[in-house]
């Protein structure tokens, strides 16, 4: 049995900041934020929020043979669309984790999504257990942040905002929200599929840090 990869969250902002964690409807991974000791205030049985003071570090690893799925946001839950307070949308740090009881080729899966707008700086960092890649063109990563819009086309581990299948458009949610505040433009999609950062679920175990580095003008 594969070993338990420990997910991680750090505040180095300056000041607290309200941490949304929002769970995906994965069978095998946690679905109930109850179960997740980080959360302090429940939403709904998928979604809850904790504040990390800044300098804070909390930890979490679901029970052996079980994963978690979802994602952190700052200051908001995940939105498709702008709002007056984040007028720039809302970037996801997104995690799959634990999951080698998916069978053979399962794949323990990170990644930053800005491709409804960005309102924070986030990074990624991982130690311990199997290598991770972003496909045959990054072989080997360890680390990968996203930057404030108009500046994320290149970046390892970062879907661009408007860019849901990396490389292309397929169903971005900017053509469905309303016209104010208006949603951030467009960037240009990545040349590579370097949007998720992976590996071999089989090899999973030591550390992925998501690091809040605080949040991005509007």
């Amino acid at each position: 049995m594969a070993a338990q990869t420990t997910l991680k969250i750090t505040n180095r902002s300056g000041a607290e900041v309200k941490v949304y964690l929002t769970l995906g409807a994965v069978p095998g991974c946690v679905q109930d934020v109850n179960a997740v000791p980080l959360v302090t205030d429940v939403v709904n049985r998928l979604q809850g929020w904790f504040l990390l003071p800044n300098g804070a570090m909390k930890a979490y690893a679901p029970p052996q043979g079980q994963g978690i799925s979802g994602n952190f946001s700052f200051g908001s839950p995940p939105l498709n669309c702008p709002t007056d307070e984040y007028r720039n949308g809302i970037n996801l740090a997104e995690f799959i984790l634990n999951n080698s009881f998916q069978g053979p080729g399962a794949q323990e899966t990170i990644d930053i999504s800005c491709v409804a707008g960005a309102n924070a700086l986030i990074a990624f960092a991982m130690s311990g257990g199997g290598g991770w890649n972003a496909g045959q063109s990054q072989p080997a990563v360890s680390q990968f942040a996203n930057k404030p819009l108009t500046q994320n086309t290149g970046l390892v581990g970062v879907f661009p905002c408007g860019c849901d299948n990396c490389t292309s458009r397929a169903n971005p949610p900017q053509p469905s929200c309303p016209a104010s505040p208006p949603p951030p433009a467009y960037e240009d999609c990545q040349s590579q599929p370097i949007c998720n950062v992976q590996r071999d679920a089989a090899g999973a175990g030591g550390d992925v840090e998501v690091i809040f580095q605080g949040f991005l003008p509007n």
